[in-house]
């Protein structure tokens, strides 16, 4: 256990990979558990109307993310390794414009246009979270890194509901929308600056290693 941590731990493109991902666990949690305040505040709707709209659109956007960001980086990486993390980076390219216009608009089309094109970026970023971990990780620590990823996520969702909470009153419920915006910026330009992946799977990267080779000639021999 204590070999595969250390093996994950000194691993630079884990450490991308663990911020683009907590980091966009903010805003994925916000609207969770946010929008439907957001909305009820900015557009003046009972909860019983902005709870559903804001729940629908979100859940149902992602899905239909999901759907077109898998096939695309499926394909993609066929053309070029480091596909599916610019499915993954457009994913997040979506999401940060849309954070600002769900902060800020203060008109249902508007809010529910911008809800839904969130939901869509984050489907497709969220689906290549794991296909871009294989491309780093090897298959005898993956368990274990996604593990850990997805508890930094939730962690940093609840800690970020927390601040939400007593920043809304300060600054409001909009401005902290449109920060977390910023925040994903980082996070793109480190995705896309710092993680250069050799093959599709990090254990295809071992199995051609001269070591690797030399031992199979050693066999065949």
């Amino acid at each position: 256990m204590f070999q595969s941590l250390a093996f994950v731990f000194s691993n630079v493109a884990f450490w991308v990979i663990l911020f683009f991902f907590a980091s966009s666990s903010v805003p994925g949690w916000a609207t969770k558990n946010w929008l439907p305040t957001l909305f009820e505040n900015n557009l003046g709707l009972s909860m019983k109307w902005s709870g559903p709209m804001a729940t629908l659109t979100i859940a149902v956007s992602s899905f239909i993310g999901v759907m077109i960001g898998g096939p695309i980086s499926d394909r993609w990486v066929k053309r070029n390794v480091r596909g599916r993390i610019f499915t993954s980076a457009i994913g997040i390219a979506l999401m940060i414009p849309t954070l600002v216009f769900i902060g800020l608009a203060h008109n249902a089309w508007l809010s529910v246009m911008a809800g839904l094109f969130f939901g869509v970026g984050y489907g497709m970023f969220d689906a290549n979270n794991m296909p871009i971990l294989c491309q780093f990780v090897s298959s005898r620590q993956r368990a274990m890194a996604y593990g850990f990823m997805n508890s930094i996520g939730v962690i940093m969702g609840a800690i970020a509901t927390q601040l939400l909470g007593g920043l809304a009153k300060s600054v409001g419920l909009g401005m902290c929308f449109t920060f977390m915006g910023g925040l994903l910026i980082v996070a793109l330009i480190l995705q896309l600056t710092m993680l250069k992946p050799k093959f599709d799977d990090k254990d295809m990267e071992s199995a051609v290693s001269p070591e690797n080779a030399m031992a199979e000639t050693i066999t065949d021999l």
